[in-house]
């Protein structure tokens, strides 16, 4: 996974453990895609002080993830829960579907929706 989607990821996750500084410096630089120099302008710090502040706060959320590994479960489910639905796609596109019973359709209906609401969650 590319660096910045991975600090962005991990700065969702993670970022009520920074200071506010920390994370107002991973938001503008990793989100918003401002300069070091421009972070510092906003913030009325060195371009130094931003780049302390990010590498500190990579560190947090790295050793956090590191630790918890919220960030890999969450991609992982994710990624399981796409398989699911090409399944149950699969399933549906298949000649065979016309054998099943309303009920067997009800139930696949039942699970596509599920994913559709866990995976509305994730918005």
């Amino acid at each position: 996974m590319e660096k910045n989607v991975k600090i962005s990821l991990l700065f969702d996750f993670y970022k009520n453990l920074l200071t506010e500084r920390q994370a107002e410096s991973i938001d503008l630089y990793y989100n918003e895609d401002l300069s070091l120099a421009e972070i510092g302008n906003n913030m009325g710090i060195t371009r130094q002080g931003v780049r302390d502040n990010i590498k500190r706060a990579e560190g947090v959320l790295l050793d956090a993830e590191e630790k918890l590994g919220l960030a890999s479960r969450f991609l992982s489910i994710r990624g399981d829960l796409e398989r699911i639905d090409e399944i149950i796609r699969e399933i549906e596109a298949s000649p065979e579907n016309r054998s099943l019973s309303d009920s067997m359709k009800h139930k696949i209906n039942d699970i596509l929706m599920i994913i559709q609401e866990i995976n509305g969650l994730n918005d």
